[in-house]
């Protein structure tokens, strides 16, 4: 047989049966395709995300560097330092002998509620598609591929597999917002796999959108990789064919057999089918030096952790900083109260496919004690509770029969409902099953029995919960406190990633603190499997959470912070609050925490508020009684040394806004469109708010607290002589500027350079006042001053897309040029219109 070294998988085309050709286009397993052993295809092993390459085990132990959530990532505005990323999760890549990256994800910060915000970059369609280039190209420079996702206009999560999109994709607002976002993406980077939404556009799914999928990506900007589906994301077999969709994942659900089937009676063409096979055959010659049959593993890396730390750092933005709070001077002896759970446990990561086991976590209050401990005093106090599930019963105060700590399980199938076909100890009080179930275990048809001794170590009314798949009952002591009669109703993505939709909570509990009580907690499975091809859950969690008296805990901080010379509370958001799978409801601060808040600056000097957010957070309620205001977004596993040197004044902050922080929820353009809603043509999306996305909308100074590109700096600087010219005589045009910026301040920092520019005449449209063009990052020290360029493509600056030509128009007219507080004219002769941008 020839070699994988001197003959590319795409000559292997003649060579394949047409079952083989088939098997190509479906994946295997959750993370596998298939590959033809005869001819020595192997197969494509595929693995989430960007901020951290998680292992094949849905709910193993394995670790993986973990990077900060990809609202961080944009908010370093540093492509250079997002191609070293790229690189870095290639490595990652390779250690879980993993082909294909499914990431970036470049969907549009359209709403601030939106799920999986943090897993993308921007409300800005330049920002996105540029950086998750410099990423796709950081990937691929060492032979891994990346796949971009999710195209397009999956912007929400709330019914994700059913909403339409009510817009065409001649539309200004989905060419000028969610389709530019890939355009700019295609412009710098040649990505080996896209990945289809899972939603409609214009009233057809995205996997099987001719409009979006042949005529736009492929013949019109002349996309070459595959499109993938989104898991149990196709709804046909022949349509998703024809119109482009390369690759079925996770299994052959409406492909396999039934595609042979659409083969045999004529619906489909042997010819679509190697139109589609050629694309997987491709991607395997693009993937050529990753395909290694190695076992899955976790190093940590110096040079990986590194790079986390500084985008960490670099993306971290300060957003208030009043009575010189911050930096934190290490050489006075201040004393510092350190307040809030998430300065002990911190937030790495957002919740879903994009979240991931990190290797390692550095607690905010232990490095901060580190950092001050030469001449400063650092105490904490945990503050208030942020939950939104019970957590699962802490293994050290739980005994099983053999005495060890954990709980023992038994496996019963109905047919023989008294003899156990399988017994087993093990030390968390969890079980997670999906599709695949204990050898002999049936379901439908069987139930467990999950016993322990529980231990509180207080005494108090305390919560008992449970998540189970099934029905359950749940006693103590041999007394019945909880049951549920019917099995929970949910979808497999809503037992992955909202397990609030399945838990079930008791009345607060009376317990004694030492004393032990016997827990049984069994459950049934579910009576029928999960539709359309769907793995079946099998899950029982027993949860548990010891009383908190919250006024107590709110006092103590506040006297721990009256005791101190400077305050850090770390409020915001977890995986619980932010993750794929549902939509926030809200954006305010949590109730509690912003009384803490409250408490805390009422009693203290100065108060510093150090978030952790994907999402923007109203903080009306607390803003103006706080003195400073820090951004950590989740930071990933070096969150916790990055954060120490921005406030040590180690790193001085560089972070820029890549999303507007807006006052208050109905300031918010998207307000009262989203999410999805019922109507009476299905579950729909309106697009109300148009092209007024974010920045771009009207009165945006009136609505926003913190703009998009905002961040301050513990230095100050200076623009000046702005030039710009247009020339339309090069090929292609282009639109060139110049700017002089200086550090005026103390201290060295990093400045990002940001280009707008709005049509200044009134044409026969309505354009946004300002749009961002091109950015750059610049490192300055003290004093310096450095002459910036940056350079656009004119019809990239200036045009408009034309509803009714259906294409890109550049006008003749006069432009706002806005660099920093500089602005300059200029005006473009030309008028031309064209179909590809």
């Amino acid at each position: 047989m020839t070699s994988n070294n001197e003959k590319s998988f795409t000559a292997l085309l003649p060579e394949l049966t047409l079952q083989e050709k088939v098997s190509l286009l479906s994946g295997n397993s959750f993370n596998t395709t298939p590959g033809i052993a005869r001819l020595g295809v192997p197969q494509i092993k595929v693995a989430d995300s960007i901020n951290g390459i998680r292992p094949s085990a849905i709910d193993g132990d394995m670790t993986t560097a973990c990077f900060p959530s990809t609202t961080c990532l944009a908010s370093t505005w540093d492509a250079a330092l997002l191609g070293r990323m790229g690189e870095q999760l290639a490595h990652e890549a390779k250690l879980k002998s993993a082909q294909v990256v499914l990431g970036p994800t470049i969907n549009i910060h359209r709403d601030p509620r939106a799920g999986r915000n943090f897993e993308c970059f921007s409300e800005d369609p330049l920002l996105s598609g540029q950086l998750a280039g410099a990423i796709v190209n950081g990937i691929q420079k060492h032979g891994v591929g990346a796949c971009p996702k999710h195209f397009v206009c999956n912007d929400s999560e709330t019914m994700r597999h059913f909403y339409n999109v009510n817009e065409s994709p001649d539309s200004r607002t989905l060419r000028e917002i969610y389709l530019a976002a890939w355009q700019h993406l295609f412009r710098v980077s040649d990505p080996v796999g896209i990945m289809s939404a899972y939603n409609k556009v214009n009233g057809t799914f995205c996997g099987e959108n001719q409009p979006l999928l042949t005529d736009i990506l492929r013949q019109t900007w002349g996309y070459r990789g595959i499109v993938m589906s989104d898991w149990f994301a196709t709804h046909s077999t022949a349509e998703p064919v024809k119109a482009g969709l390369d690759l079925e994942m996770p299994f052959p659900i409406f492909r396999g057999g039934r595609l042979l089937k659409e083969v045999e009676s004529g619906a489909v063409t042997e010819a679509e089918i190697d139109q589609r096979v050629i694309k997987m055959l491709e991607l395997r010659d693009r993937t050529k030096s990753c395909h290694k049959d190695e076992p899955e593993k976790s190093e940590v890396n110096a040079e990986t952790s590194q790079v986390a730390r500084e985008l960490a750092s670099g993306g971290i933005v300060l957003l208030k900083n009043e009575k010189n709070t911050l930096p934190l001077s290490t050489t006075d002896a201040i004393k510092v109260a350190v307040i809030g759970e998430f300065a002990h446990e911190p937030v790495v990561t957002g919740g879903g496919s994009a979240s991931c086991k990190p290797q390692y976590t550095q607690r905010p209050f232990e490095v901060l004690q580190h950092a001050l401990s030469e001449h400063g005093t650092v105490r904490y106090a945990p503050g208030v509770r942020t939950r939104r599930i019970i957590p699962v019963a802490p293994t050290e105060q739980l005994t099983a029969k053999d005495g060890r700590h954990g709980v023992d399980i038994a496996y019963f199938n109905n047919d023989n409902p008294s003899a156990a076909i399988l017994t087993e100890s093990q030390a968390s009080a969890s079980v997670f099953m999906l599709g695949e179930f204990k050898p002999g275990l049936r379901v439908p048809g069987s139930r467990l029995e999950l016993t322990t001794t529980l231990t509180p170590s207080t005494t108090g009314a305390h919560t008992l919960a449970v998540r189970c798949t099934g029905a359950f009952t749940l006693s103590v002591n041999n007394d019945p406190i909880l049951t549920r009669s019917t099995q929970a109703v949910l979808t497999t993505e809503q037992f992955l990633f909202n397990p609030t939709v399945y838990e079930t909570r008791a009345a607060p509990f009376p317990m004694t603190a030492g004393q032990p009580y016997h827990i049984t907690l069994t459950m049934h499975s579910r009576t029928e499997l999960m539709p359309h091809g769907e793995p079946t859950p099998y899950s029982a969690a027993l949860c548990f959470e010891e009383h908190d008296d919250e006024p107590a805990a709110i006092q103590a901080a506040a006297d721990l912070a009256e005791a101190s010379d400077v305050s850090i509370v770390f409020c915001g958001r977890s995986a619980q609050y932010e993750s794929e799978g549902f939509d926030l409801e809200e954006m305010r601060l949590p109730a509690n925490q912003a009384a803490l808040v409250r408490a805390v600056a009422a009693a203290g000097k100065r108060t510093l508020l150090v978030l952790y957010a994907g999402n923007p957070i109203d903080v009306s309620e607390v803003v103006d009684e706080v003195d400073a205001v820090v951004l950590a977004h989740f930071p990933g596993q070096e969150g916790g040394k990055a954060l120490g040197e921005v406030l040590t004044g180690r790193v001085n902050p560089s972070g820029r806004l890549a999303t507007s922080w807006w006052k208050r929820l109905e300031d918010a353009p998207s307000f009262g469109h989203f999410p999805a809603v019922k109507g009476p043509e299905g579950v729909e999306i309106s697009y109300a708010e148009g092209l007024e996305v974010g920045y771009r909308c009207r009165d945006v100074t009136a609505r926003v607290r913190w703009p998009f590109g905002f961040g301050l700096s513990y230095t100050e600087f200076e623009y000046d002589g702005l030039r710009v010219e247009v020339d339309e005589k090069s090929t292609p045009p282009v639109l060139r500027c110049s700017v002089g910026v200086t550090n005026a301040g103390q201290r060295e920092g990093r400045e990002v350079v940001q280009l707008y520019v709005g049509a200044l005449e009134g044409g026969a449209v309505w354009r946004p006042e300002r749009e961002l063009k091109a950015f750059t990052k610049i490192l300055l020290q003290p004093g310096e001053r450095r002459q910036v360029e940056l350079e656009v493509d004119l019809k990239v600056a200036c045009s408009y897309w034309d509803e009714d030509e259906k294409a890109w128009k550049l006008q003749a007219g006069r432009y706002a040029v806005r660099v920093g507080d500089c602005q300059q004219e200029v005006g473009v002769t030309a008028t031309s219109v064209w179909n590809h941008l």
